[in-house]
C-alpha cells in the first residue's frame, strides 16, 4: 500500500508532466480543448434527451492538458451511454455512419449528434497527437 507521501509525489509528478504538455502544445492545445468542448456540449444535450444528467468533469490538476483529458474521457463515456440508449435500428445506422466517417473523414449533415461529436473529439485528439 502506498503511503500518503508516495501518492502526493506521484500526483506532483503527473502534474509536472501535464505542465510540460501544456508548454509543448501551446496554442494547439487551446484548439484541441475547443474541439473536445464542442463534442462534450453536443453529447451533453443528447444525453439529457435520454433523461441523464451531464456535468462537466473536474480535471485532476490545474493544467490545461489535464482539463483536455478530463473532457475527452467524459465525452467518450457519454458517447457510449448514448449509443447503448439507442434502439437497435438507430445503433445499426450509427455503426454504419461511424464506419463511413472513419473511412472518409467527411462529415455528412444527416449523421447523428453522437457521430458529429465524435468527429470533433477526433479532431481534438489528432491536434494533440492522441489519436
Amino acid at each position: 500500500m502506498q503511503s500518503k507521501d508516495e501518492v502526493t509525489q506521484a500526483m506532483e509528478r503527473e502534474e509536472g508532466l501535464d505542465r510540460e504538455w501544456d508548454s509543448r502544445l501551446g496554442l494547439v492545445l487551446n484548439e484541441a480543448i475547443e474541439a473536445v468542448e464542442c463534442a462534450w456540449a453536443g453529447l451533453a444535450m443528447e444525453l439529457q434527451r435520454f433523461g441523464y444528467p451531464a456535468e462537466k468533469p473536474a480535471p485532476e490538476n490545474a493544467t490545461r492538458y489535464s482539463y483536455f483529458n478530463a473532457i475527452k474521457w467524459d465525452a467518450l463515456e457519454m458517447s457510449d451511454a448514448i449509443y447503448w440508449s439507442l434502439s437497435n435500428e438507430e445503433r445499426e445506422k450509427d455503426d454504419r455512419d461511424l464506419e463511413e466517417f472513419e473511412a472518409t473523414f467527411f462529415l455528412r449533415g444527416d449523421y447523428s449528434t453522437r457521430i458529429k461529436a465524435l468527429a470533433f473529439l477526433t479532431a481534438g485528439k489528432v491536434l494533440v497527437g492522441d489519436g
